[in-house]
C-alpha cells in the first residue's frame, strides 16, 4: 500500500532504488546515526536484496518520496507483534540530500503512525535512538513519543559505547491531525509564503 501525508509519499522498493540504497548503507555518517551496524555492500548485492526484499508480516519497509521528486531514504516498522499489537519504527535519510522539504521526515514518520494505530490497529509502537542522534530525538518527542528509559552503553561503534534511548508511543497518545493541520506542517507553509 502507498501511504501519503504532507509532502511524503511511501511507496515499495523498486530496483531504482538501488543506488541510493547501496550509498546509505556505505554512508559512514548514516552509520554512527542508527543502532544496528552495517558492512560495505557492493552495488550486485544491493540489487540481489532488492530483488529478495519482501514486505511480511514481521517487518513492512518503504521508499520516502518528496513532493519535489528527491527520494529522502527509507522507514520502517519491524518486529510486528500481532497478539500484543506492538512494532518498532525506524528510519534512514540520506544524509547528503541538500533538497529537503522542512518536516519532510515528520511527515513520513507521522504517515506510517497513522497507518500501524488506525488501520493495523495496533497499540504501542517503539523507538530506539542513539544518545548522540538529536534529530531523531526531536521527531520522535514531537510525534508524540515519551522517552521510557535509557539502555546505557548498549551500542559499539567508533571504538567506543553509546547509550541506546528507548521512546514509546500509545495508540491513545498519538495526536491526529488532518493534512496540512500538523504544527510542522503550518510552519512549513508560514516559511514558504514568507519567502515568496
Amino acid at each position: 500500500m502507498i501511504l501519503k501525508y504532507g509532502c511524503v509519499t511511501l511507496r515499495a522498493i523498486e530496483l531504482s532504488d538501488k543506488d541510493l540504497l547501496r550509498s546509505m548503507i556505505n554512508s559512514p555518517e548514516s552509520e554512527i546515526m542508527t543502532v544496528g551496524w552495517n558492512v560495505p555492500i557492493s552495488d550486485f548485492a544491493q540489487e540481489e536484496w532488492i530483488r529478495n526484499f519482501r514486505n511480511t508480516r514481521s517487518i513492512m519497509r518503504w521508499m520516502m518520496d518528496l513532493e519535489n521528486n528527491v527520494t529522502l531514504g527509507t522507514v520502517d516498522v519491524r518486529d510486528l507483534d500481532w497478539k500484543n499489537r506492538v512494532c518498532c519504527i525506524d528510519y534512514k535519510i540520506n544524509v547528503e540530500e541538500q533538497n529537503r522539504i522542512y518536516g519532510d521526515t515528520k511527515d513520513a514518520v507521522y504517515a506510517v503512525l497513522r497507518y500501524v494505530f488506525d488501520e493495523l490497529g495496533f497499540h504501542r509502537v517503539d523507538g530506539e535512538i542513539l544518545a548522540e542522534n538529536l534529530f531523531s530525538q526531536k521527531v520522535s518527542k514531537s510525534m508524540g513519543f515519551v522517552q521510557e528509559g535509557i539502555r546505557r552503553k548498549a551500542v559499539f561503534k567508533q571504538g567506543r559505547w553509546h547509550d541506546c534511548i528507548l521512546y514509546g508511543l500509545l495508540s491513545e497518545e498519538f495526536i491526529r491531525y488532518k493534512d496540512g493541520e500538523a504544527p510542522w506542517q503550518k510552519r512549513r507553509k508560514r516559511h514558504s509564503t514568507r519567502n515568496k
